[in-house]
């Protein structure tokens, strides 16, 4: 069976910008690996529209399509709808913890969908990982 995956916002960006961390890690490298990784495996991403609005901060529609369409084509990438139950656990939970809606969301769907996030991101790794399995790409 395939394994399913959550790749926070973050590690789109990672991979899409090529980015390095202020250390000078390649943070770009990393999640470019772990999409080649997932890819090879025939494994799957899972994504929600949450991913879309998080990326329309900085992007326009056709550089999301560039961003997405690969693994739409080779059937990687799996959309996955948000729920009315989904929406309100993580409206509490973030308000409880302190933490953003949008990564307790990505914790939530992700373990209601048996998928490991990967992610650099600390709300996730360090604040959320009681709620989710977490992974940095480089460990992918």
């Amino acid at each position: 069976m395939n394994k399913k995956y959550w790749f926070d916002t973050c590690t789109w960006r990672d991979f899409y910008e090529d980015r390095f961390s202020k250390a000078g890690n390649p943070l770009g490298q990393y999640a470019t690996n772990a999409f080649i990784k997932v890819m090879k495996n025939k494994d799957l991403i899972l994504f929600s529209e949450s991913l879309i609005r998080e990326l329309k901060k900085d992007y326009v529609e056709e550089d999301i399509k560039d961003m997405l369409n690969v693994l739409f084509l080779s059937k990687i990438l799996v959309s996955v709808q948000i729920t009315k139950e989904e929406h309100l656990e993580a409206k509490s939970l973030s308000e409880k913890r302190n933490l953003p809606y949008v990564d307790c969301l990505n914790a939530i769907q992700a373990r209601n969908n048996k998928a490991v996030v990967v992610s650099q991101d600390p709300h996730l790794t360090r604040d959320l990982k009681d709620i989710v399995k977490v992974i940095k790409p480089q460990d992918l």
